[in-house]
């Protein structure tokens, strides 16, 4: 899977920031795309754009689900310390 750098983030809003800037590449990508014949691009060519769609696809329909984890992270932190001595 090409790497977007979108899941390297550890900030949320700068997670967000990035996911909202993939979008955009992608919305821009496809309209660049449907201008090219893939079929006429040799065959690993076609199949690098293609597998590239996809694993941007797959990044993009992840990332929010990502940044809400981000965002959340330190409410699930306190939770766990503060079970803990319960634990103990």
């Amino acid at each position: 899977m090409k790497d977007f750098g979108l899941f390297a983030e550890r900030d949320a809003a700068r997670a967000e920031r990035k996911l909202s800037e993939l979008n955009r590449f992608a919305a821009r990508r496809e309209i660049m795309l449907e201008t090219i014949d893939l079929e006429a691009l040799d065959r690993n060519t076609a199949f690098d754009i293609l597998e590239t769609d996809e694993d941007l696809a797959e990044t993009i329909a992840f990332g929010p689900i990502y940044v809400h984890h981000l965002s959340t992270l330190e409410a699930q932190r306190a939770e766990i310390a503060a079970m803990l001595p319960k634990a103990a």
